[in-house]
């Protein structure tokens, strides 16, 4: 015989609770097992998503730097546009680091066929707030090599960033940088020119009246303007203007004409350079001297006479040489012109001032008729022709004025420095003059270095991310 027993009720409803306990930590277990399932799942596909997003940025470097390195010819930082300014509201730095130019299409650019993984390239200034969280102290800067006037789309340091961002699903973003040394570099182009004009004025030149320029080297050219404003009766060579010409409609040279010509080089005209060639010394206290200083005594040159700093020939005869000047030189007269053209040169630290008829030739090997520290003007109907056809040179260093009905066989070569003396402030030719030029004297040779295109050795190295 089964006997029955019977339970407490309490000991019926811990049982129940027991259970349902049980059950509670069951399905947490269950719901923590697929909690941790599910942020597994999402941790293993934001690694692949990142992997893939940093895949894109590493593809997008190499192809960057491919590029980069192949090219040398444009400014990374300046854009397609190639255009960059210090201001940073200039419309026209709104392409700078935009690199698309050296590749076929502007980006993003992808890298699987889903698209779902893609890169930017661009290219930026080592001190462009865009690369740090703070911005940086202008101490900071010149620490770097940049000026801190300009803007981040002006390079003063030749080092860039080139910044590439890889992106995936989930908005995933890498960004890789490496440091680009991108140094410019200027070729320049050095040509040598020769040139033998008869009349050389480093400046502007205003001819008027009826000038006659003969010779085979019968050539004038102004390294300013060049304005014929008269009826030139008869220019055989060139008549050109580095700045403008301007010439009356009828009348022409018989070789080129026109502004806008390559420069030609005037000497550094200083009197004492030539000084050697001299056979006395006008000093400035009156005294003669031989050119090495000693006294000349007896053979001391005639027809000179000396008064308030200026040194003059006033009579119809002085004696032959070349004369080296401490002041200015005053010549009327008419010496040589009775008994034959004098052998006369004249060089002087200060104005020259010819009027009357004088009549010389160059009396020096180096063919010196004239040396003018100061201004030179030429008045009157100096007789400078040579029947010899010796050639002779007139260098000055100031201004130039020719009037009157001169006669010169030789060349005229104007520096044209700023007026000290202010005999004349400008470079005129008026007058009837004849400047007679066959080109026996030494070319003038002018080297002109023209800049060409800017090239760009460019350098990758280091590595930064973030």
């Amino acid at each position: 015989m089964n006997a029955h027993v019977n339970r407490p009720a309490s000991e019926r409803g811990i049982a129940l609770v027991t259970v349902l306990l049980l059950m509670a930590v069951l399905s947490g277990l269950a719901t923590g097992f697929a909690m941790n399932g599910q942020t597994e799942s999402a941790m293993a596909a934001n690694e692949v998503y990142y992997a893939g997003a940093r895949a894109a940025a590493e593809a997008g470097m190499n192809r960057a730097i491919e590029r980069i390195v192949n090219d040398t010819a444009t400014n990374l930082l300046a854009g397609p546009d190639q255009l960059a300014t210090a201001d940073p509201g200039d419309a026209v730095n709104d392409d700078n680091g935009d690199i698309s130019f050296l590749f076929a299409t502007a980006g993003p650019y992808t890298l699987d066929a889903a698209g779902d993984y893609t890169y930017t390239i661009e290219v930026l200034d080592d001190d462009d707030p865009q690369l740090y969280t703070t911005a940086l102290t202008n101490a900071q800067k010149v620490s770097m090599g940049e000026n801190v006037t300009d803007s981040p789309f002006i390079d003063d340091n030749d080092r860039l960033i080139l910044r590439v961002t890889g992106f995936g699903p989930r908005n995933t973003v890498v960004r890789i940088m490496r440091e680009l040394q991108s140094a410019p570099s200027v070729v320049l182009t050095t040509t040598t020119s020769l040139a033998n004009p008869a009349i050389l004025v480093n400046g502007d030149l205003d001819i008027s009246g009826n000038i006659s320029l003969l010779g085979d080297e019968g050539n004038v050219h102004a390294n300013g303007n060049l304005t014929i404003s008269g009826n030139a009766s008869d220019v055989t060579g060139d008549a050109t203007a580095t700045g403008t010409y301007t010439a009356n409609e009828n009348w022409s040279p018989n070789g080129a004409f026109g502004g806008g010509r390559d420069a030609i080089t005037t000497p550094d005209i200083q009197a004492a350079n030539y000084k050697g060639h001299a056979d006395f010394i006008l000093k400035s206290d009156g005294s003669i001297t031989n050119v090495d200083g000693s006294s000349c005594g007896g053979s001391c040159p005639d027809g000179w006479t000396f008064s308030g700093g200026t040194w003059s020939v006033a009579g119809n005869s002085v004696s032959a040489g070349t004369f080296y000047v401490e002041g200015n030189v005053s010549i009327s007269g008419s010496p040589g012109k009775k008994g034959g053209e004098i052998a006369f040169s004249v060089i002087s630290e200060g104005s020259i001032s010819i009027t009357g008829t004088p009549k010389f030739k160059p009396e020096n090997d180096a063919k010196l008729q004239f040396v003018s520290n100061g201004d030179l003007v030429i008045a009157g109907n100096a007789d400078l022709d040579d029947p010899t056809q010796v050639e002779g040179q007139i260098f000055v260093r100031e201004q130039l004025s020719i009037s009157g009905n001169p006669d010169f066989q030789g060349r005229i070569l104007v520096q044209n420095a700023p007026s000290v003396f202010n005999q004349v402030t400008t470079n005129s030719i008026s007058g009837n003059p004849t400047l007679t030029y066959n080109g026996t004297l030494d070319a003038i040779e002018t080297e002109n270095t023209v800049a060409g295109a800017t090239t760009y050795i460019n350098n990758v190295r280091g590595w930064m991310e973030q």
